[in-house]
């Protein structure tokens, strides 16, 4: 039979098999496209395998497997993809066969038809974990992660460790797609694994899971990390939200430059949950810490702006001394409107400075305090350590700290105000 004589067969089989008036809810005729399945051209064979799938006839399916062992690629991809469209499940040991075979497509669609399977295919997978082809424990892998079966966690918390790569990368791939806290140790175990590829599919399926206790597992992921690897790192704490928050800021105080770099674009991605954490952080007594924490701040952006203004009103002058440094240096309307006000109340303040320290008067530290942070100079942080009062101290050692200018070298000789010398003796 010539090519041509066998397009016809074709065209005569596929026409047959959806022939006007054929009921909707009988089994179409499907003997024209068995014969075509059997034709000596492979697209004729391909095709018609292709539409023996599209049946949904259990006559078909003997046919369909056959066409798995077809000597052409094509043809044998085309069953795996109808056997797909049957989802017989018959065609389970069949399929985890074909994913010995030798062309990749063929593996893949064999690996994707198994992930359309229902549970009854669980138990052949699992077994096929611990077959001796690595083609074969990755297109199970790959398939207990489509079929989502919570039975499947362990075997695939097996495959983390298969000594096949790609089979690690699928089971991590599949464990994300479970969802389920027991793979959250292995998966972050699997951070450091020899391959990189295995390392960014545990990373993106700890963000899949959303468990807090990765944390700090992706934030030393984070040390000498390259930037794609980073990116899935970041993305991961940062799709674990306001939980990852207080472990970010912490790590603020790593020195490798790719720590804080990923740290301070997880902390920008989580967002609100995030700047609340941060500002909490103008606590702390390390400056530099601090100054990670403000730049961390300017890196979120506007998003900050609002909790950054509200923090102007905090009753711990280390909080309202941070979020103003942070202001005078955002690029936001609202930032340079807030500080205008601020300064405004101040102004008074600092320019009688002196005054007021010798007057010593109870409570006034914290208007002295917000006039040195927005208005200050060297001398007046000098006169603030100097003035026996031991909340400006503190505030006059931090405003150095924070300018360059080390509290050791602040000098003692000048005579300054001192707190309350003023204060009439009865």
């Amino acid at each position: 039979m010539s090519e041509a004589q066998e397009k016809v067969l074709l065209a005569l089989a596929l026409g047959g098999l959806f022939s006007v008036g054929t009921a909707a809810e009988d089994f179409r005729p499907v003997a024209p496209l068995l014969d075509a399945a059997k034709q000596g051209n492979s697209v004729i064979r391909r095709e018609a395998v292709e539409k023996l799938g599209e049946t949904g006839d259990p006559r078909v399916f003997d046919s369909i497997v056959g066409a798995l062992r077809d000597d052409n690629p094509d043809v044998r991809r085309k069953a795996a993809e109808a056997l797909r469209e049957l989802k017989d499940p018959r065609a389970v040991e069949p399929l985890i066969g074909s994913l010995k075979d030798g062309d990749s497509a063929v593996q893949w669609a064999a690996a994707v038809a198994l992930g359309d399977m229902d549970g009854a295919a669980v138990g052949p997978l699992v077994n096929a974990l611990k077959d001796g082809e690595p083609s074969v424990r990755w297109g199970a892998a790959k398939a207990l992660g489509e079929i989502k079966d919570p039975t499947a966690v362990e075997p695939l918390i097996g495959a983390l460790f298969d000594s096949d790569a790609l089979v690690r990368r699928e089971a991590a791939e599949s464990l994300g797609n479970l969802r389920d806290p027991r793979a959250v140790v292995p998966l972050a175990e699997a951070l450091k694994d020899e391959e990189p590829s295995v390392q960014w599919d545990a990373a993106v399926a700890l963000g899949r899971l959303k468990d807090a206790r990765a944390v700090e597992s992706l934030i030393a992921a984070l040390k000498d990390s390259e930037v794609g690897f980073r990116t899935k790192l970041t993305e991961a704490l940062a799709a674990i939200g306001a939980p990852a928050a207080e472990a970010l800021v912490a790590a603020l105080r790593n020195n490798d430059p790719g720590v804080r770099t990923g740290v301070t674009e997880a902390l920008a991605s989580i967002g609100r949950p995030a700047v609340d954490a941060l500002i909490t952080g103008f606590r702390d007594g390390d400056s530099e810490f601090r100054r990670a924490v403000s730049e961390a701040l300017l890196t979120i952006g506007p998003g900050a702006t609002v909790p950054l203004i509200a923090a102007l009103e905090n009753p711990d002058w280390r909080i309202r001394d941070g979020a103003a440094a942070v202001l005078r240096k955002a690029k936001d309307s609202r930032a340079a409107d807030a500080i205008s006000a601020r300064i405004k109340r101040v102004a008074s303040v600092a320019e009688t400075y002196g005054e007021q320290i010798e007057k010593g008067e109870p409570g006034s530290e914290d208007r002295l305090i917000d006039a040195l942070n927005l208005l200050g100079n060297p001398r007046m942080a000098a006169d603030f350590v100097n003035s026996g009062n031991s909340m400006l101290e503190a505030a006059g050692r931090r405003w150095s700290e924070d300018h360059g200018r080390p509290a050791s070298n602040l000098s003692k000789k000048r005579k300054g105000p001192r707190w309350g010398e003023r204060q009439t003796v009865l």
